[in-house]
Parts: structure tokens; C-alpha cells; sequence
């Protein structure tokens, strides 16, 4: 495919990935409004999460399911930026787009059959006793055990997801599709993934691909960088060359021509050494 042919493939899918992306964004923000635990005197964090799972399973599985359908949409922008990435020489290795597609779908597999596992278990829990109490709280944890299966697919697919989210940004900063910012960012969260227990890690990833949407439709503040017009792989700009302090990427500083070249300074002369001056 040639260069033109590239850049009227992105112009033309530009939207529809930029809106994919930001309603993928939307719904892992708001998957962390959906389901609340109860505060149950007297139970344990976990026991906690079985009975709250239990009282409310179809809630519970819309948590679950948000953020999952929001990972597949954002499959669109992930091959979106893979491939204008490899077509500005980015070195992204052929069997990446493999792991880009096999990393939400794996996701997904993976948390829906465990949310629906969960939801067994604490139908389970909620139905015995005791519920309460140490002896609640060894209980729950033997009910804490999980399918080989299940837990596969989720190691599989939150490293496989997590990969993406590294290796990609880095490369597409490398060719001047995002900035250092943006790739760094995206580096986080991959790491976020992987520890999903700080909490933060559905914000940076819905910040993340809402900032990359903005860039793939040229509405990001400051503009974005000239290889997405260009074609080809040329560095992000800094802050100071887009306001005109610095030279762009590849351009010669422009002097005046009004303005007179400065005199070179006089050069002091060397006083005479002692040497010479018992010599003369």
C-alpha cells in the first residue's frame, strides 16, 4: 500500500475508531458506579463481596461486563494505531497483531465466565452458614478456589491486554504518532492491569484512550504531530517548537534578514610570558 493509499485509510477510519474509543472510555468509568459493596457489621471484606454479589448477580455482572465490552471496542483503535504505526517504519513485528486481538478477546472470555463463577459461589455462601465471623471468613475462602480454565484465560488475557498497552505506545511515539506523555501514560496503565487492585487503573486507561481518540481526530490541544499528515516517521514536537521558540524537527534555524549579524568579539591579547621578557 502506498503512502497516499495509508493516509486515506486513516482519514477514512478516523472517526469511527475515535468514537469506539470513547465509548469505551465511558463505560469503564462507569462500571465503577454500577456496583457498591455493603458495609455488613461483623463480615469480612471478602464474605463481604460474596453477599453483595449474591443480592445483586445482575448488577454485579454489568461490572463486569462494561469494561469487557469496552476492551473490545477498543480493539478498533489499537489496530488503528498498529497499523499507522508499521506504515511509518515503527518496527512493530507482525505476530504483535495477534497478541493486539487475542488480548481483549481472552479478557473478555475470561471475566464473564468468572463473574458467572463468582456468582455460584456466592449464591452458595449466602445459602449456608456460618457467614460471619472466622468461621465465615475460612469458609468463603474455601469457596475462593476457581477453574484452572478460568483462571487461565484471565492470566492470559489481562497479560496479553497489559502487552498491548506497553509496546504499543512506545513504538507509536517512536514514529511521532503520540507524544512522550501519551506513551508513557499508556506504559502505566499496561502496569495497572496487571495490579488491578490499586483501583486507578479503569480511570488512566479511559484517560488514555480518550486522549488517543482526540489525536486520531486532530482535536487534541496543541495539535498533534506532522506524521500523521506527513506519512512518514518524524518526532512529536515539544512544547516550545509548537510555539514557535524552537526550531521544528528537521528545520534550520531562520534568521532575520533585517537584522545585522553580530561582530565577533575581539580577541584580548596575550600578555608577553616572563621567559620573553628576560630574553628581549
Amino acid at each position: 500500500m502506498s503512502r497516499e493509499e495509508q493516509l486515506q485509510w486513516e482519514a477514512r477510519w478516523a472517526a469511527p475508531v475515535a468514537i469506539a474509543a470513547i465509548v469505551a472510555a465511558f463505560l469503564m468509568l462507569l462500571s465503577g458506579f454500577i456496583f457498591q459493596t455493603e458495609d455488613r457489621p461483623g463480615v469480612e471484606a471478602y464474605p463481604d463481596v460474596l453477599l453483595s454479589v449474591n443480592d445483586n448477580p445482575g448488577t454485579y455482572t454489568l461490572l463486569v461486563a462494561l469494561p469487557v465490552v469496552g476492551s473490545l471496542l477498543a480493539l478498533g483503535i489499537f489496530y488503528y494505531l498498529f497499523r499507522a504505526t508499521a506504515a511509518r517504519g515503527g518496527g512493530v513485528p507482525r505476530w504483535f497483531l495477534f497478541i493486539l486481538v487475542l488480548g481483549p478477546i481472552l479478557n473478555a472470555a475470561g471475566q464473564l465466565i468468572f463473574a458467572f463463577e463468582l456468582r455460584d459461589l456466592a449464591e452458595e455462601f449466602a445459602n449456608g452458614t456460618p457467614i460471619r465471623g472466622e468461621a465465615g471468613e475460612d469458609r468463603a475462602d474455601e469457596l475462593s478456589d476457581f477453574s484452572t480454565v478460568v483462571e487461565g484465560l484471565r492470566s492470559a488475557g489481562v497479560v496479553s491486554l497489559a502487552f498491548t498497552y506497553v509496546m504499543l505506545p512506545l513504538r507509536a511515539r517512536r514514529v511521532g504518532l503520540l507524544s512522550p506523555f501519551m506513551s508513557i501514560l499508556g506504559v502505566i496503565v499496561g502496569v495497572l492491569i496487571v495490579f488491578a487492585a490499586l483501583g486507578v487503573g479503569p480511570i488512566l486507561q479511559a484517560f488514555w484512550l480518550g486522549s488517543v481518540a482526540m489525536v486520531v481526530l486532530n482535536k487534541w490541544p496543541g495539535g498533534r504531530g506532522p506524521a500523521w499528515e506527513s506519512g512518514e516517521a518524524e518526532p512529536w514536537p515539544s512544547a516550545a517548537q509548537k510555539r514557535g521558540l524552537a526550531p521544528m524537527p528537521g528545520e534550520e534555524p531562520q534568521l532575520d534578514p533585517d537584522e545585522p549579524l553580530p561582530e565577533p568579539e575581539p580577541v584580548p591579547e596575550r600578555p608577553a610570558s616572563r621567559k620573553r621578557r628576560k630574553k628581549r
